[in-house]
């Protein structure tokens, strides 16, 4: 059964979301990619849900991805008791790399570099940017600060250090040990935290190569040097993910909304799918009912055409996981509706650049020809996911259905917006008949559908090709 909304949507799985039947609930609700935070719980969790998606999955009879979050070196407060403390500006507040119980005027904190890293005058960020500080001096293991900005600080709460060299790699070791757990228990997906250069990514590749498996790497966009270094990013990996959260940080937070619409737009260029993600529906943490805002926001990140939007806190914890998930299809079915398509043929004349492979050619091809012939869907034989990936750019307002005979080329295509993997142990005979019978199955209408086909395994020297497959009923 196909559902009402092509973008994808991603849920996060914890507490509120981790039982069998919650699972369910959310995957017929709409989801699509299942994400578990390796950030939190330990791996016996992990594998439980893991093994609890797979089975709700099956049992809703969708295809769901599941994608592993890794941690990266995210830098935390250590414990506070009692808890919370409430910091005011002009307070003097320290920061030890000593393994202590905070208190009002002094805190540990994960990365022990920070001493070395940091110099007078630098503003550190706690709690996403809700409590700020600024650096008088260092002094040993502490790094004593003012507060410029107040709030309300708890144990495990956030410290980023935006433009501050770290010295050390987004790829951890203990990314490499959760990178090893979740590629044996069959993830499709992993994301790669605070991602600055292609090395970072690279070294996940290498990694997961190193263990036998290739799988789907999307680089979260969380650091300001990212944007810096966006293109060969971009390269390096198989899709991106605006991650606003710790992005707002490390940027001015007016800058956002532009930020986001081109790492969109630029990813879209080269067929790249990209997740919109943090605080898209936060108030449904507590709420049944999203605001006005954030309802506008989840459809503009659709205009801006993100392949996917993505829940965190309110699936993880919230307590309207299913009614999140929902909103987000409703949000999402009735703005397609509404959204010109995007021309990248257009957009590349514009730009003065051509198309540089063959696969983004037969894309600018399949767009000119759906102006001006109605189709039911467009079907693709696919070995790599690349075309159905490229046609996917400029948002057809069909279904483009991709026939693999690769599981995990269909599991990456869930990525996409408005691909519909399909596994096959073997590809049609007769495209025609394949055609006519899939659009009865999901009471679509129309006489046409398109077929667009490259070079197969068999014939790897096959040209691109083009054809309208008739799939009206016969009388």
């Amino acid at each position: 059964m196909l559902p009402e909304h092509k973008t994808k949507i991603v849920a996060t799985i914890g507490p509120a979301s981790e039982s069998p039947e919650m699972l369910e609930r959310l995957i017929r609700a709409g989801l699509n990619i299942a994400r578990l935070n390796f950030s939190h719980g330990d791996f016996t969790g992990h594998a439980e849900h893991i093994a609890r998606i797979r089975a709700a999955a099956q049992a809703a009879g969708r295809r769901v991805a599941i994608m592993a979050d890794l941690p990266g070196p995210k830098m935390r407060l250590g414990r506070i008791d009692p808890e919370p403390i409430q910091l005011q500006p002009g307070d003097p507040f320290t920061l030890t790399a000593e393994d202590i119980v905070g208190d009002q005027r002094r805190v540990s904190m994960s990365f022990e570099g920070l001493p070395r890293v940091v110099k007078p005058g630098n503003q550190l960020f706690l709690n996403d940017g809700l409590v700020q500080l600024v650096v008088d001096r260092v002094s040993g293991n502490d790094v004593l600060c003012t507060v410029t900005v107040g709030g309300e600080l708890r144990s495990r709460k956030g410290l980023n250090l935006s433009g501050i060299d770290l010295g050390i790699s987004a790829f951890t070791e203990h990314d490499r040990a959760c990178l090893e757990f979740a590629l044996a228990h069959g993830v499709d997906a992993v994301s790669q935290s605070f991602v600055e250069t292609a090395a970072d990514v690279e070294a996940v590749r290498a990694a997961a190569k190193a263990l036998g498996r290739r799988p789907f790497i999307i680089a979260k966009i969380e650091r300001a040097d990212a944007l810096k270094h966006l293109d060969e990013i971009l390269n390096a990996s198989d899709g991106i993910m605006v991650a606003r959260g710790d992005l707002g940080v490390e940027v001015p937070i007016e800058q956002i909304a532009v930020i986001q619409k081109d790492l969109i737009a630029r990813a879209g260029r080269v067929g790249k799918p990209v997740i919109t993600a943090t605080q898209m529906l936060e108030s449904m943490t507590v709420s049944r009912l999203p605001t006005r805002a954030e309802s506008t926001d989840v459809a503009n990140a659709i205009l801006d055409g993100t392949d996917c939007i993505m829940l965190s806190g309110e699936s993880a914890m919230g307590k309207y996981p299913e009614e999140a998930v929902a909103m987000l299809a409703r949000i999402a079915a009735y703005t397609e509706r509404h959204r010109p398509s995007r021309s990248l043929r257009l957009e590349a004349i514009s730009a003065g650049r051509r198309p540089t492979a063959a696969a983004e050619a037969i894309a600018s091809v399949v767009e000119n020809a759906l102006s001006t012939v109605a189709c039911a869907a467009i079907f693709v034989p696919s070995r790599t996911g690349t075309t159905p990936r490229m046609i996917s750019r400029f948002n057809p307002a069909v279904w483009i259905v991709a026939v693999s005979r690769d599981e995990q080329v269909c599991q990456n295509l869930a990525f996409s917006y408005g691909v519909h993997p399909m596994h096959v142990t073997s590809q049609p005979d007769n495209w025609n008949a394949f055609g006519r019978q899939w659009v009865r199955e999901h009471g679509i209408p129309g006489t046409l559908a398109m077929l667009v086909a490259g070079p197969s395994t068999q014939n790897p020297g096959d040209n691109y090709r083009l054809e309208f497959l008739r799939v009206e009923k016969t009388r």
